[in-house]
């Protein structure tokens, strides 16, 4: 509840400030049509009022009511499209997905998914796995083929021994023949089992994991050895 409430929260202090701009102003061109009509009324018909000096202000007045009804349909805009964008998100729920991503969290003995792409055939691939503080606990050098790779971390170090339960973060770095680097990118995949509107946009989350919608290259409905 707290967190719907959240989200409201910055809509409605943008809809409060546009209508009390919209009450501000009606009230300021009232009260310049009474100021008006009163000087018209009691201008010395010798010297009358210059026309072009009150055109211009009705024509201010006009500019800035203009301004604030623009900033409203866009306001009005805007949540649609926030609106639309959360009901995308929730459709992730229960789909699998594999997205732009380093991250991947190891519980109960699992192991570590992920998928790696090379621009071009390499020599020399560098695979490392580090934790959260930033050291490595795994690490393999291959060679390989352009294209995309499936890495499985079975969650032992180079030691030997058993990795703890936590997030993971996989690199690759690739270099070919004449030890030139190659472009590599690594991605993630696993169910989706909530999503965050904490944030904005909201972000996917797989496990403990945060994916952004823009990061995600594929999505398919899990069969039942992957789930």
């Amino acid at each position: 509840m707290v967190d719907a409430v959240s989200s409201i929260l910055p809509q409605t202090t943008q809809e409060a400030a546009s209508t009390a701009a919209q009450n501000s102003l009606n009230e300021n061109f009232d009260l310049f049509l009474s100021l008006l009509t009163t000087q018209l009324q009691n201008q010395d018909p010798l010297d009358p009022m210059d026309s072009s000096e009150m055109t211009s202000q009705l024509v201010q007045f006009t500019s800035v009511e203009q301004t604030i009804a623009t900033n409203t349909n866009l306001e009005q805009l805007i949540a649609l499209t926030k609106s639309q964008t959360s009901g995308n998100a929730v459709d992730y729920i229960g789909k699998e997905v594999e997205a732009l991503s380093t991250a991947a969290k190891i519980s109960n003995g699992g192991t570590g998914n992920w998928r790696y792409s090379l621009a071009d055939k390499s020599s020399d691939v560098n695979l490392s796995v580090v934790d959260s503080n930033g050291t490595t606990v795994y690490s393999e050098t291959l060679s390989q083929d352009a294209g995309t790779h499936d890495f499985i971390w079975d969650g032992n170090k180079t030691d030997g021994s058993r990795a703890p339960d936590g997030t993971y973060f996989m690199t690759a770095a690739a270099t070919d023949s004449k030890g030139e680097k190659i472009a590599t990118d690594v991605r993630t995949k696993g169910i989706v089992d909530s999503v965050d509107f904490t944030t904005d946009p909201p972000v996917l989350m797989i496990g403990n994991i945060p994916v952004s919608l823009d990061n995600v290259t594929s999505v398919r409905t899990p069969t039942a050895s992957s789930s």
